[in-house]
C-alpha cells in the first residue's frame, strides 16, 4: 500500500494508522489488542477524549475501506480490503485488529521502515506532506539517495498534478523539506529540469545513510557465546564454514 493510497488521511489518522500497524508489524494474522492509551501514547492524541478517539479511528478505516487490493491466484481474483476485523470497544476502551492471511504481508511492509523511535517522530511532524516525505525517506535510509519522477513525488505527498510548480515549492516541498530536516538535518533536494530553464521533471534527494543495525546471534561453536554480526559478515562466515 502506497503513500498514493493513504492520500486521503489527514495528518491525525496518518498519525493512528502507522501506530496500529508499528503494534500490529510481525503478528500476521494474530487477533491484536490494543487499547486506548497506548494509541495516545504512539500517536501523540493525549489531548484527544475517548469518544474524540473513537471517531478519529473509525474514520481512519473508513478510508482504508475505499481501497481494495486484488490477489491473484490463477484463475481466480480476490478482492481484499486491508483489515479482516476492525473493532472499537468503548467498554473496554480498545481497538481489535486482524488482517487476512493474504494481506499481512502489505502492513509489515508499511511499518517495515520504522523503528519505535521513528515513529515518534513521524508523529511529531505537522503537516501530512511532511509525514508522507518522511515515510518515502525511510524506505531508502540505507542507500542515502533516491530520484523520483514529478509525478510519483506529487502522488506520493498526494498533491494534485495541476498544482504549479511554484505553489508545490511554497506549500507542500519547502515545508516538508523544512520539517524533515530536523530528524535527517544533512537532506538536500536538487531538482532535474529538462534542459536550461525547463519545466522540474523529477527530484534527487540525498541525506546521510544509516548504519545497517547489528543483531545479536548465537555462534553455532559456542551456544553461549553472543556475537554481532551484521548480515555480510553472517553470509562470510556461511561461506568459511
Amino acid at each position: 500500500m502506497t503513500n498514493e493510497k493513504l492520500g486521503k488521511m489527514n495528518a491525525k489518522e496518518l498519525d493512528l494508522f502507522m501506530s496500529i500497524c508499528h503494534k500490529m508489524r510481525d503478528k500476521g494474522t494474530e487477533r491484536v489488542v490494543i487499547g486506548f492509551d497506548e494509541l495516545r501514547r504512539l500517536g501523540n492524541y493525549n489531548k484527544n477524549s475517548n469518544a474524540e478517539l473513537k471517531k478519529e479511528i473509525i474514520r481512519a478505516n473508513d478510508r482504508l475501506l475505499e481501497f481494495k487490493i486484488l490477489i491473484e491466484q490463477g484463475p481466480k481474483t480476490k478482492q481484499r480490503t486491508l483489515f479482516k476485523e476492525f473493532e472499537t470497544d468503548m467498554d473496554t476502551l480498545t481497538v481489535t485488529c486482524e488482517v487476512w492471511e493474504e494481506t499481512a504481508y502489505i502492513l509489515n511492509d508499511i511499518a517495515s521502515h520504522f523503528t519505535r523511535f521513528e515513529l515518534s517522530e513521524f508523529v511529531s511532524l505537522e503537516s501530512k506532506y511532511a509525514k508522507r516525505f518522511y515515510k518515502l525517506l525511510k524506505q531508502y535510509r540505507i542507500k542515502g539517495n533516491f530520484y523520483i519522477s514529478k509525478d510519483d513525488f506529487y502522488k506520493a505527498l498526494d498533491v494534485p498534478l495541476t498544482y504549479k510548480n511554484a505553489d508545490f515549492n511554497k506549500r507542500c516541498l519547502k515545508p516538508a523539506l523544512e520539517e524533515c530536516k530536523k530528524y535527517i538535518p544533512s537532506l538536500v533536494c536538487v531538482p532535474k529540469k529538462s534542459g536550461r530553464g525547463g519545466a522540474v521533471k523529477g527530484y534527487t534527494f540525498t541525506f546521510s545513510p544509516e548504519v545497517p543495525q547489528k543483531k545479536k546471534i548465537r555462534n553455532k561453536f559456542n551456544e553461549f557465546e553472543q556475537l554481532e554480526l551484521d548480515v555480510e559478515e553472517l553470509e562470510n562466515q556461511i561461506i568459511d564454514n
